[in-house]
């Protein structure tokens, strides 16, 4: 059994995220200096703290309906106090700062591309809104957990722009490559998201979910859509010549699980789709990690 503080974390999340900010370098470039090197483990270190906090206070805000979503979830369960989370997750937040500003300091003594590097600091301020108008509910906020379809696509923007932010790292965030690939993360996550909101429809009394405003089969029609759209982006590369023709054959694996999801959503498998899901994206980032390093 895993830590509670690990689980409250959700520490395998948090560092898939983490390896897609090494992604998102490749995409750029397979010559990493040592700085480069530094800057883009820093970043990945700096997303993983970050999604770690972001977890601790979704769990935090969702301890009453995990109760019954999520009886096995750190606070539900016991193993971890309200007090206790709180700290932990203002304590990897406050590691997430750390580790930007630790970047912006090796970047400026180190590197000869500062101004290049600067958007690093724009997509960390973009992900922090992300995380406020999603996870706070106040006046301030526009509480998009509260939302529906808009929270799930700041979810999923969240994990697109992951990998634009690795390839920031790098002075590479006007690589068109890179763009392409966070698409097909944003598109297969935002489809995941519409389904757990399904598999969770009956546990989540405190939230208007897409579900609970359209109804399971139109929200399970709008996944769908995303799935058949995130095909697009995931063959472009090779089609347009970014990519070798040759290794398109890397995508196929994920192709095919992308393809499965439809029949699973048919029979309202939703537990099994989103899983799916997941490890279509994660296939798909090995397909893009593997075209860029196998040599031609």
């Amino acid at each position: 059994m895993a830590h509670p503080v690990w689980q409250l974390l959700r520490g395998g999340n948090a560092l898939v995220g983490a390896s897609t900010v090494f992604v998102g370098a490749l995409m750029v470039t397979i010559n990493f200096s040592t700085v480069d090197l530094v800057l883009v483990t820093i970043h990945a270190f700096c997303v993983a703290a970050f999604m770690g906090a972001w977890n601790a206070f979704n769990d935090i805000q969702d301890h009453e309906i995990d109760r019954f979503n999520h009886p096995e979830r750190p606070i539900p369960s016991g193993a971890l106090t309200l007090i206790q989370a709180k700290a932990v997750g203002r304590a990897s937040f406050l590691l997430s700062i750390i580790a930007l500003l630790s970047a912006m300091t090796i970047a400026a003594l180190y590197s000869d591309h500062l101004i290049q590097w600067l958007p690093s600091i724009g997509i960390w301020f973009l992900a922090f809104l992300l995380m406020f108008h999603y996870e706070m509910v106040i006046p301030a906020s526009f509480m998009l957990k509260h939302k529906g379809l808009p929270g799930n696509l700041a979810i999923s923007l969240l994990v697109g722009i992951v990998i634009v932010f690795g390839a920031a790292a790098v002075n590479g965030i006007l690589t068109p490559l890179v763009w392409i690939v966070a698409a097909v993360a944003m598109l297969v996550n935002a489809a995941r998201e519409i389904v757990k909101d399904i598999e969770d429809e009956e546990g989540d009394a405190n939230r208007t979910t897409l579900p609970k405003k359209i109804g399971p089969e139109r929200a399970r029609a709008i996944a769908q859509l995303l799935v058949i759209g995130s095909l697009l982006p995931l063959v472009a590369p090779y089609a347009r010549g970014m990519l070798p023709m040759q290794f398109i054959i890397t995508q196929i694996p994920a192709i095919l699980l992308l393809i499965s999801i439809k029949p699973r959503l048919y029979r309202g498998e939703d537990y099994v789709a989103q899983r799916n899901l997941r490890l279509a994206m994660l296939l798909g980032l090995s397909g893009f990690l593997a075209s860029v390093l196998i040599p031609v």
